[in-house]
């Protein structure tokens, strides 16, 4: 699932010694990227554990003290946001099986000690490119022209749904982390700002979405929300047109919440908001 942060994408590094992890911290921090360092697999797990959000990539040394990097990345793994989170294990041994194991813990790329500067950085480039991520409202339309595209060629429909908080105030990480838990593996959650954030239902239609707005007040009770919805094709066949449909939804709730009427409304849209470019 989609990390709830922006600025820099952050790396885990899981490495025992200590010049490597100089080394590969440095070149990987001039190049933009945030960098957290374990030294083994037991405070890597604690790391990605308190992480605010899922790192965008992990760097694991196979052959760790105390829990090994091959189990280490299977437990993180299993973590909430981690599933699809890219892996590159770093190895002295270079044998079929050695990767063959690598990738069934999870891994999707190998660099064989020692390596270049170049080997190292083009690997990562690869595999989540450069070390500045996007805002969060381009985020949310390239989710959204990847389902466009994904719907299309099944014939299959999707939600949009803008969920904005009636009081705005902090806290909005930690919500965006309580709707992963909830929703399923293949939905998806962008926080935009303080206030507003954006969940993208795969195979979702109108009346699978009613469902998930009104569980929303039970797995999120504070503050207040109210909604607006979009669903692939019917309000739109490009994601402009999906965002756009859905902020009018929302501004349309504006009124009931100043008059107190509507109470959590299903049916609405963000309006003109700076969390929406």
């Amino acid at each position: 699932m989609v990390s709830l942060k922006y600025g820099k994408k952050a790396i885990l590094l899981v490495e025992d010694s200590s010049i490597v992890r100089f080394s590969v911290r440095r070149l990987l921090e001039a190049e933009g990227y945030e960098v957290a360092e374990a030294t083994s697999g037991e405070e890597a797990l604690v790391k990605a554990r308190r992480s605010l959000d899922p790192f965008d990539l992990l760097i694991v040394d196979i052959h760790l003290p105390g829990i090994d990097g091959l189990t280490t990345i299977r437990k993180i793994k299993e973590m909430p946001g981690y599933r699809y989170i890219p892996v590159m294990v770093l190895t002295v041994d270079a044998k079929a099986s050695t990767v063959e194991e690598a990738v069934k813990s999870g891994a999707v790329e190998y660099l064989c000690k020692p390596f270049t500067s170049e080997q190292l950085l083009q690997r990562v480039d690869r595999l989540i490119g450069r070390g500045e991520k996007d805002s969060p409202s381009e985020t949310l339309k390239k989710l959204l022209r990847k389902e466009i595209n994904r719907a299309r060629r099944g014939g299959t429909k999707f939600t949009l749904i803008l969920a904005q908080r009636k009081a705005g105030g902090r806290g909005m990480a930690e919500i965006g982390r309580r709707l992963r838990r909830r929703l399923r593996e293949i939905d998806e959650v962008v926080v935009l700002s303080d206030d507003l954030v954006a969940l993208v239902l795969p195979l979702t239609d109108a009346a699978g979405s009613e469902t998930v707005v009104k569980k929303f007040g039970q797995w999120i009770p504070e503050g207040g929300w109210c909604f607006g919805r979009a669903v692939y094709p019917e309000d739109g066949s490009g994601e402009e047109e999906l965002l756009r449909r859905a902020r009018e939804l929302l501004q349309e709730q504006k009124p009931q919440l100043a008059t107190g009427s509507g109470g959590t409304a299903s049916e609405a849209t963000a309006p003109e908001h700076p969390g929406i470019e």
